[in-house]
């Protein structure tokens, strides 16, 4: 039996966010297809409204997976230095642990 790994928060956030792009994509479709219904002098406003949302839907998804990526990056730093800071003073507060492991994280490249 071949165990199939894990997403990562970071993947699953990512499909999330695609699949809401293609969700609001495939609406903007279903609008284009009922354009037929809708009066004609209305038709041109139809296709610029259509046009513009999918823009903004593609802008917004861009964001939303920077967004993503970028905070998942910092994670990796801090865990990094957390264990770091963990190993070196296992007896310390949890606190002082945090604090020192974001400063560490912070410096990092």
């Amino acid at each position: 039996m071949r165990l199939i790994p894990l997403a990562t928060t970071e993947d699953r956030a990512i499909a999330a966010i695609n699949a809401a792009e293609q969700m609001a994509i495939a609406n903007v479709q279903l609008i284009r297809e009922m354009k037929s219904l809708i009066p004609k002098p209305f038709d041109g406003l139809v296709e610029g409204a259509i046009r513009t949302n999918t823009a903004g839907i593609g802008a917004v998804a861009t964001a939303e997976r920077k967004v993503v990526r970028k905070a998942s990056k910092y994670n990796r730093k801090f865990a990094k230095a957390y264990k770091k800071i963990k190993k070196a003073k296992p007896r310390s507060k949890h606190a002082s642990i945090m604090k020192q492991a974001h400063k560490m994280a912070k410096r990092m490249k």
